[in-house]
């Protein structure tokens, strides 16, 4: 919702300029009219379109091939914008004359077509790849390498070895694929970016730095936790089994920085990742949902609905001094 708020926004104040460029043109007893039909139609459009991208056929679009959800999304959004257009015109015929209107209908409706196909490519596009790594690489944020502190999550599947034998591994994929999909808007409401997808591990990062991210790689594990309690009779209708995960955090300071030409990627460098994959290997061997380190713990505020358990310490691997681990859990609720 929050996401739709700012698209209808975004559509307003672009309907708001074309609006009164239009306005202009038509003369200076219509730039009131067509500057607010502007930012009606501009956030209606948005609105609409948005609606339908995120809510109403979300499910459509993740079951679709790149090129056909492109084209599938211009040829059921263009309809719809046509109507919107349609409607908010008439609203506003008393103050601007259809016939001035009228003109302007194909150049608009064509326009609109082009911009939902550009717009559809777009959203393919952050879809494949996420939009804040679109945005990093397009600004050239870590076009030269530097270091920053980060928080990573190793999440993995428990049991998948068995389960696949059990299933097969054709069906096991979409059971893989079921399981990523219902992890992706937790991942969205917390801010996480996913850094790689290795067989069945996830892991996602968040920037140390951005004070908004204090605390909610913690609470992401339990709304994933959530998202596959909620999902459970689908998973056990369809598969025979739910998913369960084991999830490891560890946060320190990396080198950050592009590599690659024919497909460039930004990859974070040091022995944080390795820690961090460290952690999730302990609460795997220890069979707990969710261990994280106290270097980690120190850096941030608990969600209020948690709380720390130490499970004493661990000598990581090449490493001189040891680390002390914590198992998080959701505090015992009182009637």
């Amino acid at each position: 919702m929050r996401l739709l708020g700012w698209i209808a926004a975004s559509g307003m104040l672009l309907g708001v300029c074309i609006g009164l460029i239009r306005g202009a043109n038509l003369g200076p007893e219509y730039l009131a009219a067509a500057v607010l039909k502007g930012g009606v139609l501009g956030a209606s459009l948005a609105a609409t379109l948005g609606g339908l991208e995120q809510i109403a056929l979300r499910g459509l679009w993740r079951r679709l091939a790149l090129a056909r959800a492109i084209l599938v999304r211009t040829a059921l959004y263009a309809p719809a914008a046509s109507g919107v257009y349609l409607v908010v015109s008439a609203a506003f015929s008393p103050w601007i004359p259809w016939s001035l209107q009228r003109d302007m209908i194909l150049p608009s409706l064509g326009i609109a077509v082009a911009s939902l196909f550009v717009t559809s490519a777009a959203v393919a596009l952050i879809r494949l790849l996420g939009f804040r790594v679109i945005r990093n690489l397009v600004s050239g944020r870590y076009h030269r390498p530097f270091e920053e502190d980060r928080i990573f999550l190793f999440l993995d599947l428990a049991g998948s070895t068995t389960i696949a034998e059990r299933i097969g591994h054709l069906r096991y994929h979409s059971f893989l694929h079921d399981f990523i999909e219902d992890l992706e808007d937790s991942l969205l409401e917390f801010g996480g970016d996913v850094y790689q997808y290795v067989g069945d591990e996830v892991v996602v990062t968040w920037p140390l730095a951005d004070a908004r991210s204090n605390g909610r790689c913690i609470a992401c594990h339990f709304a994933i936790v959530d998202a596959i309690e909620r999902a459970r009779s689908r998973y056990e209708g369809r598969y025979g089994t739910a998913p369960s995960f084991r999830t490891g955090i560890h946060s320190g300071r990396v080198v950050a920085g592009e590599i690659g030409d024919q497909r460039k990627q930004i990859v974070f460098v040091g022995d944080v990742v390795n820690t961090a994959s460290r952690m999730q290997a302990e609460a795997k061997a220890r069979e707990k949902g969710l261990v994280v380190s106290g270097a980690l713990l120190a850096r941030l505020d608990l969600p209020p609905d948690v709380e720390a358990r130490s499970l004493g310490t661990v000598q990581p691997r090449g490493k001189e001094q040891s680390m002390e681990l914590f198992e998080v859990v959701r505090s015992a609720r009182t009637p």
